[in-house]
């Protein structure tokens, strides 16, 4: 009986482990996570570099770069539409995969940012958000899964709303991790 009853145990404490394995297994791990930016040192901010930044329209900047191991931009004037100063790089978006975009983000003056991922030369956007920032630097999180292919994550610095002013915006610790 004595050896029946451990025997039992055994295979009771086997099955509770298999099934606690089981568990921790089916929380969503990231198959990739790729940093995008921490602006540790100066970037020039076109090719070859992966950042790109893009001021048009009736949009101004009074400066941008890297200041304190954070990128910023100092907006005088945001323009009269939200891709009217762009700051982006490549990166490869597949359709139906699962991501999520962290960063921080601080502005001196409340405000909001656009977010969009979008196609390469027809600037498509596939899927987009919007972010209020304020003066305290906060974690964004944003998960999203496309419905078709994208090649670039644009932060959208123009003229979103009635929000969108001019002041200085600051962006670090950018990761793009696929699910």
């Amino acid at each position: 009986m004595k050896k029946f009853s451990i025997l039992f145990l055994f295979f009771i404490f086997l099955f509770l482990g298999s099934i606690q394995g089981e568990e921790s297994s089916l929380q969503a791990k990231p198959k990739a996570i790729k940093s995008l930016g921490t602006f540790e040192e100066f970037v020039i901010y076109q090719a070859p570099s992966p950042w790109y930044i893009v001021v048009q329209g009736t949009a101004e900047v009074e400066e941008y770069g890297t200041k304190n191991g954070m990128f910023y931009i100092k907006i005088t004037n945001p323009g009269n539409d939200f891709w009217h100063i762009q700051f982006g790089q490549h990166t490869p978006i597949k359709k139906e995969t699962s991501y999520k975009l962290i960063f921080d983000a601080k502005s001196d003056k409340e405000r909001d940012i656009q977010v969009r991922v979008i196609q390469d030369q027809t600037w498509k956007i596939v899927v987009k958000n919007i972010f209020n920032l304020t003066p305290e630097m906060r974690t964004y999180t944003w998960e999203f899964t496309p419905s078709e292919e994208a090649q670039i994550i644009v932060f959208d610095f123009g003229k979103i709303s009635d929000k969108s002013i001019a002041t200085t915006i600051y962006l670090d610790n950018v990761v793009l991790e696929e699910y």
